[in-house]
């Protein structure tokens, strides 16, 4: 997105930045005990959550080695915080719906994963193959043919997953494999969890890679405005 500002707190437009959303959308949906992992500039981010997470009872953890690590190790950091818990990961640069936090929590599973069924995937696209609501694998390399739907940035794992994600990361530390991304732990768990798909409609979910992705994420937070609106914001007060 360029510049030297986390992603997360850039303005969209005339809206608010992307972490004004998450924040939103987690109190909307009713969940407020928050695990920030920051890499980053994390005071940046530190700060604008706690001016604007009213309502929520936020900890923060910081991955020391963003840097040089695969995101992978950034889920790893929550999970080590979080021992016996179900927890819920959130992408910092995906807009959702409030429904889709409560959609996720709602599904069984081990490991459940939010999912935007679509027919038209590229190859950047973090591709979920589905049988049912059941999934069968996850990753940016999985052929297009086999791909059934778009990973939307919002995944739980309950604690038996959890433990499973824990052990696959120490496994790729002490191997030297420490540029994966977290979705990649997730395809290898497949298999040996119980790998559910909650699946989301069209236009509840955008993410923001580039200035690009920007008027998707714009029109998913008009589309939803009573949602996602930030409390006592102008485009509350519309």
């Amino acid at each position: 997105m360029g510049g030297g500002t986390p992603k997360t707190l850039l303005p969209l437009q005339d809206r608010e930045p992307l972490m004004r959303y998450i924040l939103e959308g987690l109190r909307a949906a009713g969940i407020t005990d928050v695990l920030v992992v920051t890499g980053h500039r994390p005071q940046e981010v530190q700060a604008y959550v706690d001016e604007h997470g009213a309502g929520l009872e936020v900890t923060y953890v910081r991955n020391a080695r963003f840097g040089s690590w695969g995101n992978f190790h950034s889920v790893r950091v929550a999970l080590d915080q979080s021992p016996g818990a179900d927890v819920l990961v959130i992408n910092s640069d995906v807009i959702v719906t409030p429904e889709v936090y409560a959609r996720v929590a709602a599904t069984n599973g081990d490991l459940v994963l939010a999912v935007e069924k679509r027919l038209v995937l590229d190859d950047e696209d973090m591709k979920v193959r589905l049988q049912g609501d059941q999934v069968l694998g996850i990753g940016k390399g999985l052929k297009r043919a086999f791909g059934h739907g778009e990973y939307a940035g919002v995944s739980l794992l309950r604690p038996g997953a959890a433990r499973l994600y824990s052990d696959i990361s120490s496994r790729l530390e002490w191997t030297g494999r420490i540029d994966p991304y977290y979705e990649d732990v997730y395809a290898e768990m497949i298999g040996d969890v119980e790998a559910r798909a909650a699946l989301i409609n069209e236009g509840e979910y955008a993410e923001v890679d580039t200035p690009d992705d920007v008027p998707a994420a714009v029109a998913v937070i008009d589309r939803h405005h009573s949602a996602l609106a930030p409390q006592g914001s102008a485009e509350a007060l519309a």
